[in-house]
């Protein structure tokens, strides 16, 4: 691992916030060091009061940041006397944690500050830098992990052993380190956590994180624990994977996404003894808020595999529980044994995020695996993670998604205006978009994570065949299909090879937006409604638009078939 500072663009950071700003970027850029929100980072500065009075103050990482974008205002600024009264405290629950450090705060528009605040407060020096690097928390997670920690990094590391996050640890570092000089020292491992480092200068702890995460990466590389996969061949039928999706779906109670990763490395892991190493538990216990702590395991029988699951889940819960309320006890996401891997989510976004963690996973388990064995957390300690109080004070405030969350809908001729405003309203209520069009220039136009275009012939069964491949694979099935069209073969052909996918879509609907001289009169579904706009050529786009969510929307969903005249 290399260092990714440069002089010249430090220059551009005067305070010491500003160069908090910049280190805590360098090391958001590295996704092996820092994962959607993972990791934080703190500067202890000072300033004036209302009354002029000079206070000292930690801007930490606040909740809801990302380092690799965060700005300034991402930092919530503490006051260091309030925080270090804090760790002094025999006892503290985390919710009064929580309401401390906020009544602690001079902005109180600010987020509110990491739960590991105090942590960065009782640190003496004025940077410090939190990471959960791959190759480090890959070393803790094996057998002798703590051991293989001291061999790696002899006495220049402090090594805590795991602890729930939050008061508990500061206040075990806390009592661990009152007599320690902590300048001996390059940094701190947390077992099965990740690493801190910490100097007065942000270049420093900042490349001290750099030169700690390399010496785990060539240890890791001298012990042969390394990973290099062939290509890997996939065959996947799409119609399974459209209902897996849909019992996903049923089992979470909403419309879900599902994304399909057939990277080489996600099926050749799936292809390992999955039913032991991926069993184990996640790579770090922040990841089971998002994945859940193991995966379902699909076989020949999905629909078994997952009530399994379910049954298990219910009991994992049952045996750890005390007064906490059961989350869904579906899997956040799946391996397909002998195929690849599946991640679910209420929307893109959701899915994505557990891709990632799951691709940074699979690599540090099969690593793992070389270096005696991968050994994460035992299901109590990831359990009181995930039903961590924190957490489920989330769960009891009132959450509303958007209208078409989780659905997707495939349009056609959607470099037209009449698409393009569609697409636009369906996206901005929640649907994933696959967009068709001859014109090459839909790629371009929809060019995000949840609007994808593809240039597609629609009088060609092999292109329309693509489109579905590419929304089964991306998002996982079809939901909704907005044809527009003025030629009676292309609706044709585009309904018969939809329609084994609409009908494994979420509350599927077909919307015809068609010119007045077009007969659709053969298109017809016992399963399917289907809805028909009749548009002139002058109708105003966003009426069609909101026509189109209309139909889409619950409130046609007993309507068979409808039909409307725009002029």
């Amino acid at each position: 691992m290399i260092s990714l500072w440069k002089q010249e663009e430090a220059n551009k950071y005067k305070t010491d916030l500003d160069l908090r700003v910049y280190t805590s970027r360098l090391l958001g850029r590295d996704s092996s060091l820092v994962l959607h929100g993972g990791g934080n980072t703190s500067v202890k500065s000072s300033a004036t009061n209302l009354f002029n009075e000079t206070q000292d103050i930690l801007y930490v990482k606040g909740s809801g940041w990302d380092l690799a974008t965060i700005e300034a205002e991402g930092f919530a600024p503490v006051k260091m006397d309030m925080l270090l009264k804090m760790a002094e405290l025999k006892e503290l629950n985390d919710p009064d944690m929580v309401k401390y450090q906020r009544l602690a705060m001079t902005n109180p528009s600010a987020p509110n500050p990491s739960v590991e605040a105090i942590l960065h407060a009782i640190i003496p020096f004025k940077f410090v830098d939190h990471t959960h690097t791959d190759a480090v928390v890959t070393i803790t997670n094996t057998k002798n992990g703590e051991a293989k920690i001291k061999e790696l990094y002899g006495d220049k590391v402090l090594i805590i052993p795991y602890i729930m996050p939050g008061f508990v640890l500061a206040k075990l570092i806390y009592d661990m380190t009152r007599d320690v000089d902590w300048s001996k020292f390059d940094g701190m491992v947390l077992m099965n956590h990740g690493l801190f480092t910490f100097n007065d200068d942000a270049k420093k702890s900042y490349e001290k994180t750099i030169e700690l995460v390399d010496k785990a990466e060539n240890y890791l590389a001298k012990n042969k624990a390394t990973l290099h996969v062939d290509k890997q061949s996939l065959h996947v039928e799409l119609l399974e994977l459209a209902s897996i999706r849909k019992e996903i779906s049923n089992i979470k109670n909403h419309a879900t996404i599902s994304i399909l990763n057939d990277s080489d490395e996600a099926i050749y892991f799936s292809k390992q003894n999955i039913e032991i190493i991926s069993q184990q538990g996640p790579l770090t216990p922040d990841h089971v808020i998002r994945t859940k702590r193991v995966p379902a395991i699909l076989g020949n029988d999905f629909k078994s595999d997952l009530e399994d699951y379910v049954k298990t889940y219910k009991q994992y819960f049952k045996e750890n529980k005390k007064d906490e309320t059961l989350l869904n006890p579906a899997p956040n996401f799946a391996i397909l044994k002998n195929g690849a891997t599946l991640s679910f989510g209420k929307n893109t976004k959701e899915a994505k995020i557990i891709k990632d963690i799951n691709e940074h996973t699979f690599e540090a388990i099969l690593k793992a695996e070389k270096l005696g064995g991968y050994k994460a957390l035992s299901p109590a300690e990831i359990f009181e993670v995930e039903y961590w109080s924190l957490e489920q004070a989330k769960l009891k405030k009132s959450t509303s998604n958007p209208e078409f969350a989780g659905k997707i809908a495939i349009l056609t001729q959607a470099t037209s205006e009449k698409a393009l405003a569609i697409a636009k309203m369906l996206n901005s209520k929640g649907a994933a978009i696959i967009a068709l069009d001859v014109n090459p220039k839909v790629q371009s136009i929809f060019n995000k994570a949840d609007m994808i275009g593809l240039k597609c012939d629609t009088t060609s069964q092999e292109d329309i065949k693509n489109a579905i491949a590419l929304a089964v694979k991306s998002f996982g099935g079809i939901d909704i299909l907005v044809n527009i069209s003025s030629n009676e073969d292309n609706n044709n052909l585009v309904f018969q090879e939809l329609d084994a996918f609409l009908k494994l879509g979420i509350d599927s609907n077909i919307i015809n937006i068609i010119t007045p001289n077009l007969d659709i009169s053969d298109l017809n579904s016992s399963d399917i409604p289907i809805h028909t706009i009749v548009s002139g050529l002058n109708t105003d786009t966003n009426i069609i638009a909101e026509l189109v969510c209309t139909m889409a929307g619950k409130t046609f969903l007993n309507t068979q078939d409808s039909k409307i005249t725009l002029k």
